[in-house]
Order: structure tokens, then sequence, then C-alpha cells
């Protein structure tokens, strides 16, 4: 059949190119990087008998091999080394006296590194070293990821992702601006210390950015405008201050703007609410002061506001009621006054999701009274102002003026109901007929 001469004939060096691949084997030098670095971490096993000629042909659970993608200079069709995982099963498990192991930079064509929980013997410290010849610009990691190493110590090195829960001090290198394939950077509960880097806004792939928790002082870079892929920016529990950089609208992925407890000390920037896709903006305990932006009513896809203990003044914006949503709103211990602007829908949906207490000059209108928001009914005077003080104020039950006015109405059929019944009795004892 000539149909099936051409597709045996198309397939054929298909066929040739996998059987290729299997013959070639892994490359010598990149074999022995890797048990290198198997020995330096696990001793599960007897890596070198166990792995064979060609790891990748039966690769153990934490070691992934790949192909080399068409044109990347290999002389023969081979799998490579691309990802290895470490410390939590299946994977292999660290040994007590396991070591950082430099030589996984060797090889060549590695894109992730994970160590979760490995590093952790108290009796020994484990040195984050590199090895002095690394070159950052040949580098094919796109993510290490080093989490929860309580024994891992030392200063930053210029490769990494994610390198959180550990004990690394030291300021961030500019150099890290080199890593052009990041798309992820972890630094979060450790001890750094100085500046952002302003060589961070080079990343242009970057998507997720957390420095938390750290000791970074000094403000936010303006660089930082220039990750228009970032959707995720953290960077609360440090000693940031000062005004966010102008062309915070760039950042147009950005969903999540985490920046708790820094002692910024400025005014909310109103171009928050040209973010469109943000749905988390966490941005307690910071100092902000002035109002409340009514930007932040356009921001159709926010779920969570939280902005207590500021020095935020002035009214709520009536645009946050038109979040639909909206589940999670915390505007506690701030100077806020006026009347809360929430209709009864918006208060019903939030229900213990909702915190205004702590705001002496706020009052919920007296035709909708809710619980535990911690704010009480205004008292008008004679001039239309609330009259009351906080003192005089008092949290209502949970109770709106369509359930109040059924009730209303439920009360008044029954007596109306009882009347009746009274009235038909007294006239059978007298003697009388009534037509009711």
């Amino acid at each position: 059949m000539p149909g099936a001469a051409v597709s045996v004939a198309f397939l054929l060096p298909l066929f040739l190119s996998v059987a290729a691949a299997a013959a070639a084997g892994m490359d010598p030098v990149e074999r022995e990087a890797l048990m290198l670095v198997m020995e330096a971490v696990s001793s599960d096993r007897d890596w070198r008998s166990a792995a064979g000629p060609d790891p990748c042909s039966a690769p153990w659970p934490g070691l992934e091999c790949k192909p080399v993608p068409p044109g990347a200079g290999s002389a023969a069709a081979r799998l490579h080394v691309a990802r290895l995982d470490f410390g939590v099963a299946p994977n292999p498990t660290c040994k007590d006296t396991a070591a950082f192991p430099h030589h996984a930079f060797a090889l060549p064509h590695l894109q992730s590194l994970f160590f979760v929980d490995c590093f952790k013997n108290p009796a020994t410290t484990t040195p984050f070293t590199l090895p002095p010849s690394a070159n950052l610009s040949s580098s094919r990691l796109q993510q290490l990821s080093i989490r929860s190493n309580p024994s891992l110590s030392g200063t930053l090195p210029p490769q990494l992702t994610s390198l959180s829960y550990n004990s690394l001090t030291g300021p961030i290198p500019s150099r890290i601006g080199e890593l052009r394939s990041l798309t992820g950077l972890d630094l979060s509960y450790n001890s750094f210390s100085g500046p952002i880097p302003s060589k961070l806004g080079e990343l242009s792939l970057l998507q997720k950015l957390d420095l938390s928790s750290n000791n970074l002082t000094g403000g936010v870079p303006s660089s930082i405008t220039s990750l228009t892929s970032l959707t995720f920016l953290a960077l609360s529990n440090n000693g940031l201050s000062g005004h966010l950089p102008a062309g915070l609208s760039d950042l147009r992925d950005l969903q999540y703007l985490i920046m708790e407890n820094n002692p910024m000390g400025v005014p909310l920037p109103a171009e928050l609410g040209n973010i469109t896709r943000l749905q988390e903006i966490r941005l307690a305990n910071s100092g902000y002061s002035g109002s409340i932006p009514e930007t932040l009513g356009l921001l159709a896809s926010l779920t969570t506001l939280s902005l207590e203990k500021n020095n935020l003044t002035g009214r709520i914006p009536a645009g946050l009621t038109r979040l639909k949503r909206m589940y999670h709103l915390n505007l506690s211990k701030n100077e806020l006054d006026g009347v809360v602007p929430f209709d009864a829908p918006f208060l019903r949906r939030l229900g213990r999701n909702l915190d205004l207490s702590g705001n002496p000059g706020l009052c919920v209108d007296d035709r909708v009274v809710v619980q535990d928001v911690g704010v009480g009914v205004c008292r008008l005077g004679g001039d239309g102002r609330d009259s009351s003080s906080a003192a005089e104020r008092s949290v209502g039950t949970l109770l709106f003026k369509d359930d109040a006015m059924l009730m209303l109405r439920l009360t008044g059929g029954l007596l109306s109901a009882l009347l009746r019944q009274v009235t038909v009795a007294l006239c059978c004892c007298c003697g009388c007929l009534l037509l009711l």
C-alpha cells in the first residue's frame, strides 16, 4: 500500500532518533556532577551503582530528565537532568551531614532545584556556598527553592529563586538582576538587610516576588514598575518607608499586593485603583495617613482589603459597596468618621469578615444595625449630625429594616386575630349577635 509505505518512511527518522537517544546515554561529565550532588545530600542508597550508566533511562523519584531542544548544540540526542527534588517523600531524604551541593550548578541543563526541610541538623551548620566560577549568564536555572532549612546559613548567593525560612543574612546582591530567566523569587523569612536592589527591575519574566519578613530598609525602588509580568508582590514585615513608586498602574497583571507592617508613613496612592486585576490589598499597620482613595471602588476583582492599624481619616468611600466580589474588609483601628455607607446586602455578604472597630467617629445609620462590626447606631441631633458619643453607642443585633417591617406586620396580624377572638367571646357571654 503506497500510503503505508509513505507513513513508514515518514516515521522512520523519528524511530531512529529515539533509538539514538537511548544508545547515547548520559554525558560522563554530567553524570559525575549528578553523582556528586546525590552523594553530598542523600545516603538513601549507593547512588553510583544504582544509577547505572544513564540515570535518565530509569529515573528515581526526584529526578526529572528532558531531551535537549533542537539546536542546543548537542552532538547526539540525549536526555539531560532538568530537575532535582530533595527532602520530602518520595524524593530522596537528606542525611544529617548533608552539604549544599554546589556541583548542581555544573549540571548544564538543570532548570529546577528544590530542597525542602533538608538541612535541619541543629548540631551542624551548613554553609551556603557556590563555586567562584559560577557563570550566571549561562545558567539555565529557573527555579531554586530552598525552604525550611534552619541549619543553612551564610550570605546570599546570586543564583536563587526561593530561599525562604532559612538563616541567610546580608544584603540582596544586585547581580541577581542577571538571572533573566527567573519567574519567581522568594527570599522571605530570612535576615536580609539593606535596600531592595533596583536591579530586580531587570527580571522581566518575574511573576512572583516575595521579600517579606526580613530587615530591609529604604523605599520601594521605582524599577519595580518594570516588572510587567508580576502577579504577586509581598514586602511585609520589613522596615520599608516612603511613597510607593509612581507608575504602579504599569503592573497590569498584579493580583496580590501584600505590604503589611512597614513604617511607610505616607498617604495611600490613588493610583492603586488603576491596577484593575488586584484581588488582595494588604497594607495594615504601616502608618498610612489621609483618606481612603475613592479609586479603590473601581477594583471590580477585589476580594480582600486590609487597612487596619493605620492613621486613615475621613469617610469610607461609598464605592466600596459596589465591589461584588469583596468578602473581607478590615478598616479597624484608624481615625475614620461619618456614617458607614454600606447597604444591607453588602453587610450580610461580609458578615464577620467586616471589622470597623476602633474608629470612634464611625456609626451606622439607624435603618440598618449589624452585629460584631464594632460600630454603633448613629444618633442624629437637631442639626442632622451624629450627636452620640462613643460611650453612648452600642452595637445592635443582626436586624435589617426589611426584616423589621416584616416582623411588625406579623405582630399586627396576631394582635388583630386575638382581638377578634376576645370580641366573639364577650358577645357570646352577653347573648348578643356580632357580625365580624
